[in-house]
């Protein structure tokens, strides 16, 4: 349990904080600098977005776009774009800062943590970038092959809540601030859920499971 008076915050990341998918962002912009690979990854792209949010195909699908994607490049230059890429992202409109500033607040009333699906080194060069500098940071992390980079612990759904667990976080205590059905084995043990800027039919599943649920619009 959280120490007496301390509230538990749990803030996704894609979504919420921004209104980027940042890991899409950084696999779109290197597919568009290699065409062969773009016309490869369309089947894969398209089967992700037909699929349910919180199935197990939409992330399989999502892994090999990221696998195709970053095919042939090393640690040090795939580090090198993702923090690039996350600064850049912090400096653009699409930053939620009604969500940036909760998160800060948060962090002054008891332990806050962001979990997110999206790639570590990414994740936080974005966060650092926005000014959550200090907030721990659960995220998926890259195994590199001989063919690259691939998303060999890939932080979403069951995992996102094993992941959360591991860092010594609560989420029975948590409130927890989310946009997605993807994020529903979290939301289900939250103490309570917050959707931000969620679409209707992730609000729709989430309403199903939450404990308790309330609907938020932030700039």
């Amino acid at each position: 349990m959280s120490p007496a008076g301390a509230v538990t915050s749990i803030f996704d990341l894609d979504g919420v904080l921004t209104r980027e998918d940042t890991m899409a962002s950084l696999v779109g912009a290197r597919l568009a600098a290699r065409p062969h690979r773009l016309v490869a990854a369309i089947a894969p792209f398209l089967l992700a977005q037909a699929a349910p949010l919180d199935g197990a195909l939409r992330p399989a699908m999502n892994r090999a776009t990221v696998a195709l994607a970053l095919r042939g490049m090393a640690r040090s230059e795939y580090e090198r774009l993702a923090v690039a890429q996350g600064h850049g992202m912090a400096g653009r409109t699409t930053v939620v800062q009604q969500a940036v500033a909760r998160c800060r607040t948060a962090r002054l009333q008891g332990p806050t943590v962001v979990a997110t699906a999206s790639e570590a080194t990414l994740a936080r060069a974005f966060l650092d970038g926005v000014g959550l500098r200090d907030i721990p940071l659960a995220a998926s992390r890259l195994a590199y092959t001989r063919r690259g980079p691939r998303l060999a612990a890939h932080t979403i759904g069951e995992a996102k809540l094993a992941a959360v667990r591991a860092m010594g976080f609560v989420p029975e205590d948590a409130v927890f601030y989310t946009d997605s059905a993807s994020d529903i084995p979290l939301a289900r043990v939250a103490r309570r859920t917050v959707t931000v800027n969620a679409a209707r039919r992730s609000i729709t599943k989430l309403e199903a499971i939450a404990r308790d649920i309330t609907h938020e619009r932030w700039q």
